[in-house]
């Protein structure tokens, strides 16, 4: 009798987070080959948690979120609940919808700037690092910028991960992307939607609003 394969966990951002906390803070230089390392990232990320959610928190109070370059279902069904049973179908709708998605994601990955998401990270990793500044939230400790490195090694982690840290509202780069993504697929319900930029922003933050926290 064959034996069922566990289904696919759902990738979680906090626990990922906590886990490069807990690599960290344990100078943990490669997992792969560093079996105490890896052993403490396994067994005692769950102390780091706390890191985690504050990185979460800190990019959403900027207007940030962490989504999946993939959308999910839930995201793609809280987009429009309407759309599916338009003309476009369930199917044609999906498809769509996740054109759109990723033309916009596209246009922010390939464009902004990442500086100020790395200073939030980075000042994260310097609480983090210091306890009495994780007590005293009014502590500012300008030298964070040491952190960065380890900022973009997180920041590449995540991207490694299948997720993007992306505005929570679109840039109007981002929705004449959306516009110009529509032009791949071939209906005219889809083509007269995606000329309305206010439409495909509305999207974008339905979806987005959806990634859970």
């Amino acid at each position: 009798m064959r034996s069922r394969q566990p289904p696919p966990q759902e990738f979680s951002v906090i626990e990922h987070l906590a886990k490069e906390f807990a690599r960290f803070l344990n100078r943990v230089q490669n997992d792969q080959v560093d079996i105490l390392g890896s052993f403490l990232i396994e067994n005692e990320w769950e102390r780091y948690i706390a890191d985690g959610k504050d990185v979460v928190q800190s990019l959403e109070l900027a207007g940030f979120k962490i989504v999946p370059k993939t959308p999910t279902d839930k995201m793609v069904n809280a987009a429009d609940s309407s759309l599916g049973s338009g003309l476009m179908g369930q199917r044609g709708a999906a498809n769509y919808i996740t054109q759109v998605f990723n033309a916009m994601l596209n246009e922010w990955v390939e464009s902004h700037n990442p500086n100020l998401i790395l200073d939030i990270i980075s000042m994260a990793l310097a609480r983090a690092s210091n306890p009495k500044a994780r007590r005293d939230s009014s502590m500012y400790d300008s030298s964070f910028q040491r952190f960065r490195k380890h900022s973009q090694d997180m920041l590449a982690s995540l991207q490694k991960n299948g997720c993007v840290i992306a505005p929570d509202e679109p840039t109007g780069e981002m929705v004449a992307a959306g516009v110009a993504g529509t032009a791949a697929i071939r209906t005219t319900t889809s083509q007269n939607i995606g000329a309305d930029p206010a439409y495909l922003a509305k999207l974008y933050e339905n979806m987005v609003a959806a990634v859970p926290e």
